[in-house]
């Protein structure tokens, strides 16, 4: 059995993963095949006979492209990425130069303007709505036939049905009756405009998701300083040892053979402060050495550690989000059915009574006008467009719109502490000892690069000599003729001071005897933690924070904020297998170390003051990185589903009763089509009303 990555090339819709899938797993020589709408990807498991080329026969078979996903072949996933792209905005920028002058025209009628009279007339409209409608309109044909192919009616076929109506009824009318009033053009332009800027959209979250997945790769070393020589960091392999100086970034997962450090690992668990790490300890890829020099001995190899776990880890992810269209999919597949059973009852029935053509076209049509789904397929967009512009209006940057329709099923929100919950920042908590001593300190601290160093400050400081920095432990140095030490509990065990607390944020002063004082610090909350923690308790949401803080200072944040839960000492992994064994997660976070557990949630939520490729794992950012946000985010999407819900009422209550109207002849195509456009416009006013909602400002 071998395994192989493809890239899926025309791909729009769940119908389509499921079309490829069913595919591929039918044949007898494919052992597993999964495919992933959001990274466009298909990984494949194969008997070991069957060749890359039968794999991508079966995809072409099934009407899709496929290109083995290895570096062999990604300038020709690339060209492929860019050629869709640029294809797409020219489809999407075509169809809205073509559709804006007829939108013009009429609005202008509306108001008594006739500066656009020329878009008015009947032959002018037709020339402008054909290419919309069959050439920038045929992926909706496409996907119609393979969804209808497959036995389901999705969001394509409600697309082509409900264009194809406006638009064949607007010609069938103009010819017969020669009335302008009775012309629908605007409406099928509309929908394929607004359909394909959602197509717009969504390319562009995938390009992003690509992005960061790039990003991430891209902040790894590409060379490595081992004892034989520089190699690239692809060469190097697992058992070799390697050279790491003060100031650089580890280049792969090792474990220290020589040396003591101390290293920042926050951009991968979130800790607070630098780690002391010495012989045997094991440092992941990405922590930063800040003061010591160390030789270590590679754990993995470059595809198989932590960043490439990570990277792999948040691909995958990506595609297990469901689609916010998925109720009007299941709308269509019953409406759409429906319409036609009924329109065909219509024409059969008005037959058979008048056996007058003319009479019996016009009854179905008025029908299928009345009833042409324009409305329904306005309903999610205009919405959707009004609550981002809502969120945007209040600092929240809504990047995946499938948030806005998940955010009601949330159970669990879980916080990353620094930079989410705390603002990463310490203050001196308390000192035990007498103010000689922190005199001592503090002139020792001064000469200190350490981040809590920053935060021991004294009114009057003393001369400090000969001092000396102690890789990972603290520093010593000479104050009127006697040394003293400042520094964790590594530091006071080796100078013979037993001690007995060594949390991470406390500092020791002792001279060559005894103990004189301990410096505890504590991180500083962010303003509205604190009612957003218990906001989501009252929704009956569970609050819990993954750290990758220890246990002590973990505890004490629960205590502050009181969470329902804390989970600390937790790796990027950790964080991720938690929230992905967890129904209807929300992960809250801002560093490197949380983007797995962002992508791997039901909704991933970034603060914008953290790392870029946090911003593009999350489906939510919050601008400024107020948490407060979090709590005007369920608002906001509760507002924008209660507003989908409206408007799925208003497509169909002119439905409800202009249906059976049209059917019996007692709604001409003139007044359907007016009723219809009616539907379409309270669609639209009702979601503008989303956007005049007021939400309070954080301070």
């Amino acid at each position: 059995m071998r395994t192989q990555s493809f890239v899926i090339t025309g791909m729009t819709c769940a119908n389509c993963v499921n079309t490829v899938s069913k595919t591929l797993n039918q044949s007898e020589q494919v052992i597993e095949a999964t495919v992933n709408l959001a990274t466009e990807r298909a990984k494949v498991s194969v008997e070991d006979g069957m060749s890359d080329r039968e794999i991508i026969g079966l995809v072409e078979s099934a009407g899709y492209g496929a290109i083995v996903n290895d570096k062999a072949h990604q300038e020709k996933i690339l060209q492929e990425q860019e050629t869709y792209s640029r294809r797409l905005m020219l489809s999407f920028w075509t169809s809205v130069i073509l559709t804006l002058p007829v939108l013009l025209a009429m609005g202008g009628r509306i108001m008594g303007i006739h500066t656009f009279d020329l878009f008015h007339q009947p032959l002018v409209q037709l020339l402008l709505a054909t290419p919309v409608q069959f050439i920038i309109g045929s992926r909706f044909y496409r996907g119609a036939f393979h969804a209808l192919k497959s036995k389901s009616a999705n969001m394509d076929v409600l697309v082509a049905l409900g264009t194809s109506v406006a638009y064949f009824s607007s010609l069938i009318l103009a010819v017969t009756m020669g009335n302008m009033s009775a012309l629908n053009f605007e409406s099928s332009m509309v929908i394929i405009t607004l359909v394909l800027m959602g197509k717009v959209l969504e390319h562009h979250a995938k390009d992003k998701t690509n992005q960061a997945i790039q990003s991430l790769m891209s902040n790894r070393e590409s060379s490595v300083n081992t004892l034989s020589g520089i190699k690239r960091i692809e060469d190097v392999q697992v058992g070799e040892s390697i050279h790491i100086l003060a100031g650089e970034k580890v280049p792969l997962d090792v474990e220290i053979e020589r040396g003591q450090a101390l290293f920042d690992e926050s951009a991968l668990t979130g800790e607070d402060l630098p780690i002391s790490k010495e012989e045997g300890d094991t440092v992941f890829e990405g922590a930063v050495n800040l003061d010591g020099e160390i030789i270590a001995r590679v754990l993995h190899h470059a595809d198989d550690s932590t960043v490439a776990r990570m990277t792999e880890l948040m691909a995958e992810a990506q595609g297990i989000k469901p689609n916010i269209q998925k109720l009007a999919d299941k709308i269509s597949s019953i409406f759409v059915p429906a319409v036609l059973m009924i329109a065909l009852l219509t024409f059969i029935i008005t037959w058979l009574i008048t056996s007058n053509l003319l009479t019996v076209i016009m009854h179905a049509v008025a029908t299928l006008v009345i009833a042409c789904p324009c409305a329904l397929g306005l309903a999610t967009p205009t919405a959707i467009i009004s609550g981002t512009g809502l969120a945007a209006k209040n600092g929240l940057l809504i990047k995946n719109i499938n948030a806005l329709e998940l955010a009601k099923d949330i159970k669990t929100v879980y916080f990353d502490k620094t930079g989410t919950l705390t603002s990463g920042e310490f203050i001196l908590d308390d000192f035990e000892g007498t103010d000689s001593s922190f005199q001592i300190l503090a002139s020792l601290e001064e000469k200190s690069n350490h981040p809590l160093a920053k935060i021991i400050k004294a009114e009057h400081t003393l001369s400090v000599k000969n001092i000396k920095e102690i890789s990972g432990q603290g520093l010593s140095g000479i104050i009127e003729g006697k040394r003293y030490y400042a520094g964790n509990a590594k530091l006071m065990n080796a100078i013979g001071i037993a001690v007995t607390q060594a949390k991470n944020t406390v500092v020791y002063v002792a001279d060559e005897n005894q103990l004189l004082g301990v410096a505890t610090f504590k991180s500083l909350i962010k303003t509205g933690s604190q009612e957003v923690v218990q906001d989501l308790q009252l929704k009956g949401i569970q609050t819990v924070m993954l750290t990758g803080d220890n246990a002590q200072s973990a505890s004490l944040i629960q205590k502050q904020l009181k969470l329902d839960k804390v989970m600390s000492d937790c790796s990027p992994e950790d964080k991720a297998r938690i929230v992905q064994e967890t129904p209807y997660a929300m992960m809250v976070g801002d560093g490197i170390n949380d983007v797995v557990a962002l992508a791997s949630s039901t909704i991933g939520m970034t603060m914008a003051t953290g790392s870029d490729i946090a911003m593009e794992a999350g489906d939510v950012t919050v601008m400024g990185g107020h948490i407060q946000r979090v709590s005007d985010f369920f608002l906001i999407a509760s507002k924008t589903m209660n507003k989908i819900k409206q408007n799925y009422f208003w497509a169909f209550i002119y439905n409800v009763i202009g249906i059976p109207l049209a059917a019996f002849g007692l709604l001409n195509p003139m007044f359907a089509a007016a009723t219809m456009s009616l539907s379409s416009v309270s669609v639209i006013l009702n979601s503008l009303l989303l956007s005049q909602a007021k939400i309070k400002k954080a301070d």
